[in-house]
C-alpha cells in the first residue's frame, strides 16, 4: 500500500523524555515504500526513496554555587563572613553562555547582595557572580538564592538553599589609658570589635558607660578597621580619688571593661558665700536672733571640694554671742558637703555688735578666710524713737471723696538702729479709710507707709485723728550701760494705746504736737491689754492700765489730718501803711494817698487750713488803673493745720482802689474770689 505524506508534516518532532525523534519523510520519484530509504540510504534526500533518522539534544540550564571567602563550597553564610554566589549558564548543548544578563534574588531579611540590584552579566565562562553577606551580625535563619536568565529564548532559573548563622562578636583591645587622670580631666578611649578573629569591616554599634563621670559620645559605630573611638571626662567631683570603671558593650558580644584611676583634688581656697540674714537682733527681742554663715571650699580651678575639714571660730563679737550652739562660743569643726559648702549658726547676745567668723582648713592651716560682717542690732521699736508724719496736713475732703495723703511711721530700736524687716504696723483712723490698714517694714528702711483717703462720715470740725501702733518695748534708763534691762532700772510703764478723737485744740497751737487727752470710754478707740496697775499711761496711753513691769508694749503715735472745705473764707483785711504824694489833676495840684500792702487770712469752712497746695493769686480790681500787685506771699497754701496769712505788696494803688484775691483748690479746682478794698 502506498501513501503520500504532505510537505506540512516534514520535520515533525516527537519529544520523548529528553530524546527528540525527527521523522523525515520523503517521496521518491520511483515511489519507494515507507520506511525504506531511497537508494539504500538511511538519511532522506531529495531522491525518490524515503528514510527515518534520530538525534538527542539537552535543555538550557542555570547552576548556582555558594562559596566562602576561602573558595570552598558552603551552604552556611555568616560565620565565614562575606561569601560569593555564582550562577553558570549552559545552553541546550551544555556549552557556557557568555554575556547574558543574570538576575539574582534573595530573602532581604537575612542577607544582602552586592551589587544590591543582583543584576550581572555572565563572563566568557558563562559564570555570573554576586557577593552575599548577612544583613547583620545578629540575624539567623534559612533562606534561598535564585538566579534567572534568558537562554535561547527560554527563561531559565536555578536556586540554592542556605543557612544564616549569627556571628559571634568579640570586643577586644579596650584602651582606657595606662596613667592616672587628673580630676575633671579627659582622655580618648577606644575598643576594637572582631568577628571570627578579624576586625569587623561593617559598622557595629558600641555603647560605652562609666561608673563616674561621662563618656561623650556614649554610642559610636566602628570604623573600617573595627575600631570605636570616644572620650571620657571625670567631670564629677565624686570621681576624684576613685577608680572609675569604663565598660564597652555591643549586642551579641561579651562586654569589655577597664579602669581609670582619678587623682584626688586639692583644696586651695575657702570662699565666703553668705550670711543669712545679714542682721539679727538681741536675745528676747522678738525678732530673728540666729543667722547662718556659709563658706565654700574649692580647688585652684574653683571646683567645689567635698569632705574637707574646717575649723570655725568667732573673730569679734559682743557679750553672749554664740557659735553653732546657743550659749557656746568655742571653736567648732565642720566638714564640707558634696557642694563644698560648710555652714555654721551664729546666735545673738545682749549687746549690739558686729560679728565675723573665721574658717580655716585643717589640712593646710595657711588656707583661711573671714566672713562678711553680721550685725547684731537691738531690735524692737521703742516709744522715744518713733515719729509720724504725712505728706499733706490738709486734704480737700470735707465735701469731696478721694483726696489722699501718705502717712509714714518711722521707727528705731533703743540704739537708733533699724527695726527688723517684717515688723508690722497697724493704722486706724477716725474718718476716711487707711489703705492698707497694715503695712510691713521691708528693705531695712525702718519705716512703714499707709495712705488716708477722704470718704464717709466727717467730723463736724473737719479734724481727723490717725493712730499708728506696733509691737515694741517700753523705754528704760540703762544705768549700767549693758544694753539690757536690769531690775530696778527706771522705765516708762505704758498703758493701753488709744486714739483721741476730740481734737478740740485752739488754732494757735494747732501746729504743735498733738497732746494727750483724757480717754473717753466707749468713744475713743483703744488697743486692749490685760494691765490694771495704777499709772499715768504714757503717750496716748489709757491711765491705770499698766502692768507694772518693763517689757513689750505697743509703740504708738497719733497724727492729725484736716478734711478741708473746697470753698475759701477770708478774714477782714489787714491794711498796710499809706504813702501820700502830690499830683496835678486838671492843672490843679492834689495830694493823693497810696496803700503799700494788704494782708488777708484764708481759712476753710471750719477755720482750718485750706487744702495743702491751694493756689493764691491777687490782681487789681477793675478801675484801679495805676495799681500794681508787686508780690503775693505765699502763692500756695503751705503744709499746715492753721489758716494762712497772705501778704500782698502793692505799688501805686490808691486807698480808693480794690484788689481781687482768688484761692483755687488743687483737686476740684474750685476757685473762691473775694474783692479786698484798700480803704
Amino acid at each position: 500500500m502506498q501513501f503520500t505524506i504532505s510537505p506540512v508534516l516534514k520535520n515533525f518532532k516527537v519529544l520523548v523524555g529528553n530524546l527528540c525523534l525527527v521523522v523525515l519523510v520523503g517521496c521518491g520519484g520511483g515511489g519507494g515504500s515507507a520506511g525504506t530509504p531511497a537508494g539504500g540510504s538511511g538519511t532522506s534526500t531529495g531522491g525518490a526513496g524515503t528514510g527515518i533518522s534520530t538525534a538527542v539534544v539537552g535543555t538550557p540550564t542555570v547552576v548556582i554555587d555558594i562559596r566562602d571567602p576561602s573558595g570552598a563550597t558552603t551552604s552556611s553564610i555568616g560565620s565565614s563572613g562575606i561569601g560569593t554566589a555564582s550562577a553558570k549558564l549552559l545552553d541546550a548543548s551544555g556549552k557556557p553562555v557568555a554575556g547574558r544578563l543574570v538576575t539574582f534574588t534573595v530573602d532581604a531579611t537575612l542577607v544582602r547582595l552586592s551589587p544590591a540590584s543582583g543584576a550581572v552579566l555572565s563572563d566568557s565562562n558563562g559564570v555570573a557572580s554576586v557577593q552575599i553577606s548577612p544583613l547583620s551580625f545578629l540575624v539567623s535563619g534559612a533562606g534561598s538564592i535564585k538566579a534567572t536568565a534568558l537562554i535561547d529564548t527560554v527563561t531559565v532559573s536555578g536556586g540554592r538553599d542556605f543557612q544564616v548563622s549569627a556571628t559571634n562578636l568579640v570586643l577586644r583591645s579596650l584602651n582606657v589609658g595606662a596613667s592616672s587622670l587628673a580630676a575633671f580631666g579627659n582622655r580618648a578611649i577606644s575598643v576594637q570589635v572582631a568577628a571570627n578573629g578579624s576586625p569587623v569591616t561593617s559598622p557595629v554599634q558600641v555603647v560605652f558607660t562609666a561608673s563616674c563621670g561621662s563618656v561623650t559620645p556614649a554610642s559610636v559605630s566602628t570604623d573600617g578597621a573595627g575600631n570605636a573611638f570616644t572620650s571620657y571626662k571625670a567631670d564629677v567631683i565624686a570621681c576624684a580619688g576613685t577608680n572609675v570603671s569604663i565598660s564597652a558593650s555591643s549586642v551579641g558580644a561579651t562586654p569589655s571593661s577597664g579602669q581609670i584611676s582619678i587623682l584626688p583634688t586639692v583644696a586651695s581656697n575657702i570662699q565666703f558665700v553668705s550670711t543669712a540674714p545679714a542682721v539679727i537682733y538681741l536675745r528676747d527681742s522678738g525678732a530673728a536672733t540666729q543667722a547662718v554663715v556659709t563658706f565654700k571650699v574649692v580647688d585652684s580651678n574653683g571646683i567645689p571640694q567635698p569632705n574637707q575639714v574646717l575649723t570655725m571660730s568667732l573673730v569679734n563679737s559682743g557679750p553672749g554671742v554664740s557659735l553653732d550652739t546657743l550659749g557656746a562660743n568655742n571653736q567648732v569643726t565642720k566638714t564640707s558637703d558634696s557642694a563644698g559648702n560648710v555652714s555654721v549658726a551664729v546666735f545673738s547676745g545682749t549687746v549690739p555688735t558686729p560679728v565675723q567668723i573665721r574658717a580655716m582648713l585643717v589640712a593646710n592651716t595657711l588656707i583661711s578666710t573671714t566672713s562678711g560682717i553680721l550685725t547684731v542690732a537691738s531690735g524692737r521699736p521703742v516709744q522715744k524713737a518713733a515719729s509720724i508724719a504725712s505728706a499733706k496736713f490738709s486734704l480737700e475732703g470735707l465735701n469731696f471723696d478721694g483726696d489722699t495723703t501718705p502717712i509714714t511711721l518711722s521707727l528705731a530700736d533703743r540704739q537708733g538702729n533699724p527695726v527688723p524687716d517684717g515688723t508690722v504696723v497697724n493704722f486706724v483712723t477716725q474718718s476716711g479709710v487707711m489703705i492698707p490698714p497694715t503695712c510691713t517694714i521691708t528693705g531695712g528702711t525702718s519705716q512703714c507707709v499707709s495712705s488716708i483717703r477722704t470718704q464717709g462720715t466727717r467730723p463736724a470740725n473737719g479734724r481727723v485723728s490717725v493712730l499708728a501702733y506696733v509691737q515694741g518695748e517700753e523705754d528704760f534708763d540703762d544705768t549700767n550701760r549693758n544694753n539690757v534691762y536690769d531690775p530696778g532700772e527706771p522705765f516708762t510703764d505704758l498703758g493701753n494705746a488709744y486714739r483721741s478723737d476730740i481734737n478740740n485744740f485752739s488754732i494757735p497751737s494747732a501746729n504743735a504736737v498733738v497732746g494727750n487727752f483724757s480717754f473717753r470710754q466707749g468713744l475713743d478707740f483703744s488697743v486692749p491689754r490685760a494691765g490694771a496697775v495704777v499709772c499715768a499711761g504714757g503717750e496716748n496711753g489709757v491711765a491705770n492700765t499698766c502692768d507694772g513691769v518693763w517689757g513689750a508694749n505697743e509703740v504708738r503715735k497719733q497724727h492729725l489730718v484736716i478734711f478741708a472745705s473746697s470753698q475759701a473764707f477770708f478774714s477782714t483785711p489787714i491794711l498796710g501803711t499809706t504813702v501820700s504824694a502830690t499830683v496835678t489833676i486838671a492843672g490843679v495840684q492834689t495830694e493823693v494817698f497810696y496803700r503799700n500792702s494788704v494782708d488777708i487770712i484764708v481759712r476753710d469752712a471750719n477755720g482750718n487750713s485750706m487744702p495743702t497746695g491751694s493756689s493764691v493769686t491777687a490782681e487789681p480790681a477793675g478801675g484801679a488803673t495805676g495799681c500794681v500787685v508787686k508780690r503775693t506771699l505765699p502763692t500756695a497754701i503751705l503744709n499746715t493745720y492753721d489758716p494762712t496769712r497772705i501778704s500782698i505788696s502793692l505799688e501805686k494803688c490808691l486807698v480808693s482802689d480794690a484788689i481781687v484775691v482768688t484761692v483755687t483748690t488743687p483737686v476740684t479746682k474750685t476757685g473762691t474770689v473775694v474783692g479786698v478794698p484798700l480803704n
